[in-house]
């Protein structure tokens, strides 16, 4: 019924050493919800910059994702949110509890659309939060500081 439909990896390599340039300048506000994190490594220390799609859930900035990439905001970190040319200073905490996740990815898909976060809604269906959580995706809570 739900299914997980990322764009193709070996697209993203190409695409995201672009976007964080794009994202970062004046015409970053054209790139709707697509931000660049900022976050030191969880084991290296050495900074690293993700592009990712932050959607709002019940007024929270929230980023969904199964990449490796997210266990670096495990327990919660330091991050630097950049978009639209701006950067600002934030908390971001990785969330993996899918009966907290399949809420939340129901309320965005509600919002942005199932393609915007990279899954797929079988046509005619009406799923669930159960069903949204069995995508096995991972959230992360940015709270502005």
């Amino acid at each position: 019924m739900v299914t997980s439909r990322p764009p193709p990896a070996a697209l993203m390599r190409l695409v995201n050493p672009l976007m964080r340039v794009a994202i970062r300048s004046r015409w970053g506000r054209h790139f709707g919800p697509l931000a660049v994190l900022r976050v030191q490594g969880r084991r290296t220390g050495i900074s690293r910059e993700f592009v990712a799609g932050v959607h709002s859930v019940d007024g929270i900035p929230t980023v969904f994702t199964d990449r490796p990439w997210r266990l670096n905001f495990k327990g919660g970190v330091d991050v630097v949110v950049m978009n639209s040319g701006t950067e600002r200073p934030a908390r971001a905490t990785l969330v993996e509890e899918p009966g907290e996740v399949g809420p939340a990815l129901a309320a965005a898909v509600q919002e942005a659309g199932a393609r915007n976060l990279g899954v797929a809604v079988a046509k005619g269906a009406h799923p669930t939060s159960a069903d949204f959580a069995a995508v096995g995706r991972s959230m992360i809570r940015i709270t502005y500081v």
